[in-house]
Protein backbone atom coordinates (compact mmCIF):
# COMPACT_ATOMS: atom_id res chain seq x y z
CA UNK A 1 0.00 0.00 0.00
CA UNK A 2 1.41 3.37 -1.03
CA UNK A 3 2.12 5.90 1.72
CA UNK A 4 2.24 9.60 0.88
CA UNK A 5 4.59 11.26 3.38
CA UNK A 6 3.19 14.77 2.92
CA UNK A 7 -0.17 16.05 1.78
CA UNK A 8 -1.47 19.49 2.73
CA UNK A 9 -4.57 20.62 4.58
CA UNK A 10 -5.69 23.97 5.92
CA UNK A 11 -6.86 27.42 4.87
CA UNK A 12 -4.47 28.70 2.21
CA UNK A 13 -4.97 31.40 -0.45
CA UNK A 14 -4.00 29.07 -3.32
CA UNK A 15 -5.43 25.87 -1.92
CA UNK A 16 -9.04 24.72 -1.90
CA UNK A 17 -10.01 24.15 1.71
CA UNK A 18 -10.49 20.40 2.01
CA UNK A 19 -12.40 18.60 4.71
CA UNK A 20 -11.37 15.08 5.57
CA UNK A 21 -13.77 13.47 3.11
CA UNK A 22 -12.42 15.63 0.29
CA UNK A 23 -8.88 14.65 1.23
CA UNK A 24 -9.70 10.94 1.23
CA UNK A 25 -11.27 11.29 -2.23
CA UNK A 26 -8.06 12.92 -3.49
CA UNK A 27 -6.06 10.00 -2.12
CA UNK A 28 -8.47 7.42 -3.54
CA UNK A 29 -8.46 9.04 -6.97
CA UNK A 30 -4.65 9.04 -6.98
CA UNK A 31 -4.25 5.49 -5.74
CA UNK A 32 -2.71 6.27 -2.35
CA UNK A 33 -3.61 4.09 0.62
CA UNK A 34 -2.19 6.15 3.48
CA UNK A 35 -1.02 9.73 3.89
CA UNK A 36 0.65 11.96 6.44
CA UNK A 37 -1.10 15.34 6.50
CA UNK A 38 0.84 18.56 7.06
CA UNK A 39 -0.86 21.82 8.08
CA UNK A 40 -0.66 24.86 5.81
CA UNK A 41 -1.97 28.40 5.85
CA UNK A 42 -3.48 29.69 9.09
CA UNK A 43 -2.82 26.40 10.88
CA UNK A 44 0.87 26.61 9.98
CA UNK A 45 1.45 30.30 10.63
CA UNK A 46 -0.50 31.18 13.77
CA UNK A 47 -3.31 28.83 14.82
CA UNK A 48 -1.10 25.84 15.47
CA UNK A 49 -3.12 24.16 18.19
CA UNK A 50 -6.34 24.44 16.19
CA UNK A 51 -4.68 22.78 13.20
CA UNK A 52 -2.94 20.10 15.23
CA UNK A 53 -6.14 19.14 17.03
CA UNK A 54 -8.20 19.16 13.83
CA UNK A 55 -5.77 16.91 12.00
CA UNK A 56 -5.51 14.62 15.02
CA UNK A 57 -9.29 14.29 14.90
CA UNK A 58 -9.16 13.31 11.23
CA UNK A 59 -6.53 10.69 12.02
CA UNK A 60 -8.54 9.30 14.94
CA UNK A 61 -11.54 8.91 12.65
CA UNK A 62 -9.47 7.25 9.89
CA UNK A 63 -6.49 5.58 11.60
CA UNK A 64 -5.95 3.18 8.71
CA UNK A 65 -5.66 6.02 6.20
CA UNK A 66 -4.25 9.12 7.89
CA UNK A 67 -1.46 10.28 10.18
CA UNK A 68 -0.26 13.85 10.61
CA UNK A 69 2.63 16.23 11.09
CA UNK A 70 2.22 18.69 13.95
CA UNK A 71 3.48 22.23 13.73
CA UNK A 72 4.33 25.01 16.15
CA UNK A 73 5.67 28.47 15.52
CA UNK A 74 8.86 28.85 17.57
CA UNK A 75 8.08 32.54 18.15
CA UNK A 76 5.54 31.33 20.73
CA UNK A 77 8.44 30.21 22.96
CA UNK A 78 7.47 27.96 25.85
CA UNK A 79 3.89 27.80 24.55
CA UNK A 80 5.21 26.30 21.32
CA UNK A 81 7.19 23.69 23.22
CA UNK A 82 4.20 22.79 25.38
CA UNK A 83 1.94 22.44 22.34
CA UNK A 84 4.47 20.31 20.50
CA UNK A 85 4.84 17.99 23.50
CA UNK A 86 1.06 17.68 23.68
CA UNK A 87 0.67 17.00 19.94
CA UNK A 88 3.47 14.43 19.81
CA UNK A 89 2.15 12.65 22.89
CA UNK A 90 -1.28 12.59 21.20
CA UNK A 91 0.12 10.79 18.15
CA UNK A 92 1.62 13.33 15.72
CA UNK A 93 4.37 11.65 13.69
CA UNK A 94 6.77 14.56 13.60
CA UNK A 95 7.25 18.32 13.47
CA UNK A 96 6.64 20.39 10.33
CA UNK A 97 8.37 23.76 9.97
CA UNK A 98 8.10 26.39 7.22
CA UNK A 99 10.57 29.16 8.07
CA UNK A 100 9.37 31.62 5.41
CA UNK A 101 5.76 31.32 6.60
CA UNK A 102 6.48 31.19 10.30
CA UNK A 103 8.92 34.08 10.22
CA UNK A 104 12.36 32.81 11.21
CA UNK A 105 15.64 31.80 9.63
CA UNK A 106 16.44 28.11 9.51
CA UNK A 107 19.68 28.60 11.46
CA UNK A 108 18.17 30.91 14.06
CA UNK A 109 18.71 30.05 17.75
CA UNK A 110 14.97 30.66 18.09
CA UNK A 111 14.43 27.19 16.67
CA UNK A 112 16.49 25.27 19.20
CA UNK A 113 13.85 24.74 21.95
CA UNK A 114 11.31 23.13 19.62
CA UNK A 115 14.01 20.99 18.05
CA UNK A 116 14.94 19.85 21.55
CA UNK A 117 11.34 18.70 22.05
CA UNK A 118 11.30 16.80 18.76
CA UNK A 119 14.56 15.10 19.69
CA UNK A 120 13.28 14.22 23.17
CA UNK A 121 10.38 12.38 21.52
CA UNK A 122 12.52 10.78 18.80
CA UNK A 123 10.47 12.39 16.04
CA UNK A 124 11.62 13.64 12.61
CA UNK A 125 11.37 17.24 11.41
CA UNK A 126 9.91 18.12 7.99
CA UNK A 127 11.27 21.47 6.72
CA UNK A 128 9.88 23.33 3.71
CA UNK A 129 12.93 24.47 1.76
CA UNK A 130 13.53 26.65 -1.29
CA UNK A 131 13.02 30.18 -0.01
CA UNK A 132 16.04 32.53 -0.20
CA UNK A 133 17.55 33.55 3.14
CA UNK A 134 14.89 31.84 5.24
CA UNK A 135 15.19 28.18 4.21
CA UNK A 136 17.79 26.99 1.73
CA UNK A 137 18.80 23.33 1.27
CA UNK A 138 22.42 23.86 2.31
CA UNK A 139 21.21 25.68 5.41
CA UNK A 140 19.26 22.55 6.31
CA UNK A 141 22.45 20.54 5.80
CA UNK A 142 24.22 22.78 8.29
CA UNK A 143 21.35 22.42 10.75
CA UNK A 144 21.39 18.63 10.35
CA UNK A 145 25.13 18.55 11.06
CA UNK A 146 24.57 20.63 14.19
CA UNK A 147 21.72 18.36 15.31
CA UNK A 148 22.86 14.77 14.58
CA UNK A 149 20.24 13.35 16.94
CA UNK A 150 17.41 14.46 14.66
CA UNK A 151 16.28 13.32 11.22
CA UNK A 152 15.22 16.07 8.83
CA UNK A 153 13.09 15.72 5.70
CA UNK A 154 13.99 18.21 2.97
CA UNK A 155 10.50 19.32 1.99
CA UNK A 156 9.90 20.63 -1.53
CA UNK A 157 13.47 19.76 -2.53
CA UNK A 158 14.63 23.37 -2.54
CA UNK A 159 12.11 24.35 -5.24
CA UNK A 160 12.27 26.51 -7.08
CA UNK A 161 15.33 28.64 -6.55
CA UNK A 162 17.65 26.03 -5.03
CA UNK A 163 16.90 22.79 -6.85
CA UNK A 164 20.51 22.51 -8.03
CA UNK A 165 21.62 22.41 -4.40
CA UNK A 166 19.45 19.38 -3.67
CA UNK A 167 21.92 16.52 -4.18
CA UNK A 168 24.94 18.31 -2.65
CA UNK A 169 22.81 19.26 0.35
CA UNK A 170 21.29 15.83 0.91
CA UNK A 171 24.60 14.01 0.62
CA UNK A 172 26.20 16.45 3.06
CA UNK A 173 24.61 14.97 6.21
CA UNK A 174 23.53 11.39 6.94
CA UNK A 175 20.43 12.47 8.87
CA UNK A 176 18.75 14.13 5.88
CA UNK A 177 15.89 12.47 3.99
CA UNK A 178 14.59 13.39 0.52
CA UNK A 179 11.03 13.47 -0.73
CA UNK A 180 9.97 12.77 -4.30
CA UNK A 181 7.50 15.67 -4.80
CA UNK A 182 8.52 18.22 -7.44
CA UNK A 183 11.25 15.91 -8.81
CA UNK A 184 11.32 14.24 -12.20
CA UNK A 185 11.91 10.53 -12.70
CA UNK A 186 15.63 10.86 -13.45
CA UNK A 187 16.23 12.88 -10.29
CA UNK A 188 14.25 10.40 -8.18
CA UNK A 189 16.50 7.64 -9.53
CA UNK A 190 19.56 9.75 -8.74
CA UNK A 191 18.33 10.34 -5.18
CA UNK A 192 17.91 6.61 -4.60
CA UNK A 193 21.37 5.92 -6.02
CA UNK A 194 23.02 8.62 -3.92
CA UNK A 195 21.16 8.12 -0.63
CA UNK A 196 19.66 4.66 -0.72
CA UNK A 197 15.92 4.06 -0.96
CA UNK A 198 15.57 4.18 2.81
CA UNK A 199 16.27 7.91 2.71
CA UNK A 200 13.73 8.75 -0.02
CA UNK A 201 10.04 9.23 0.79
CA UNK A 202 7.22 9.28 -1.72
CA UNK A 203 5.37 12.56 -1.30
CA UNK A 204 2.85 14.30 -3.52
CA UNK A 205 2.25 17.56 -1.62
CA UNK A 206 -1.35 17.21 -2.84
CA UNK A 207 -3.54 19.09 -3.48
CA UNK A 208 -0.83 21.54 -4.61
CA UNK A 209 0.33 18.68 -6.85
CA UNK A 210 -1.48 15.86 -8.60
CA UNK A 211 -1.08 12.53 -6.78
CA UNK A 212 -1.28 10.37 -9.89
CA UNK A 213 1.37 12.47 -11.66
CA UNK A 214 3.73 12.18 -8.70
CA UNK A 215 3.24 8.39 -8.62
CA UNK A 216 3.90 8.20 -12.35
CA UNK A 217 7.24 9.96 -11.83
CA UNK A 218 8.25 7.26 -9.35
CA UNK A 219 7.10 4.55 -11.77
CA UNK A 220 9.22 6.08 -14.54
CA UNK A 221 12.31 6.20 -12.33
CA UNK A 222 12.94 2.53 -13.11
CA UNK A 223 13.62 1.50 -9.51
CA UNK A 224 14.14 -2.11 -8.53
CA UNK A 225 11.27 -3.83 -6.77
CA UNK A 226 12.82 -3.47 -3.31
CA UNK A 227 13.78 0.17 -3.86
CA UNK A 228 10.35 1.03 -5.22
CA UNK A 229 8.69 -0.63 -2.23
CA UNK A 230 10.92 1.35 0.14
CA UNK A 231 10.21 4.70 -1.53
CA UNK A 232 6.45 4.07 -1.72
CA UNK A 233 6.03 2.95 1.87
CA UNK A 234 8.90 1.20 3.58
CA UNK A 235 10.89 4.35 4.32
CA UNK A 236 7.79 6.04 5.75
CA UNK A 237 7.12 3.03 7.93
CA UNK A 238 10.60 3.25 9.40
CA UNK A 239 10.77 7.04 9.80
CA UNK A 240 7.19 7.86 10.71
CA UNK A 241 5.79 4.62 12.09
CA UNK A 242 3.17 4.51 9.35
CA UNK A 243 2.48 0.88 8.42
CA UNK A 244 3.67 -0.05 4.94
Amino acid sequence: MTTDAHVAAGEHPSLPTLDVDDLLRVLDDGGVGRAVVGPVGRWLAVDNEDGNRTLAGWCAAHPDRLAHWATVNPWYGSRACDELRRALAAGARGLKLAPSVQGFGLLSPLLEPVLDVAEEHGRPVYVVTGVPVASEPLQLTELALRRPGLTFVMGRSGRTDFSLDLLPALTGAPNLVAETAYNGASLIAALVTALGAGRVLFSSDAPFNDVALELERVDRAGLSGDDRAAVLGGAAATLLGVAA
